[in-house]
């Protein structure tokens, strides 16, 4: 399955919309094991997003793909937050 960064961070509701998942992608906010990426690549199971916000780091783990939103009961079957 062919998903893209933004979508996914989109899909777990990471961000409220896909295009601002790509602005933060693309500014540097949101790395993917902690590389600077571009929103189109792709995630897989296993790797970490990592999420700057403030002087916060935020890391959550990707468990499984999805091809759509979920509700937010079950966001935790898709990501971990570690």
């Amino acid at each position: 399955m062919a998903l893209r960064l933004d979508k996914y961070i989109w899909s777990v509701r990471l961000a409220k919309t896909r295009s601002q998942a790509s602005e933060s992608i693309s500014k540097g906010k949101i790395k993917l094991n902690n590389l600077q990426v571009k929103p189109s690549r792709e995630p897989k199971a296993g790797d970490v997003i990592y999420f700057f916000k403030n002087t916060a780091t935020y890391s959550f783990k990707v468990i499984q793909l999805l091809d759509k939103r979920v509700g937010a009961k079950l966001v935790e079957q898709y990501v971990i937050d570690i």
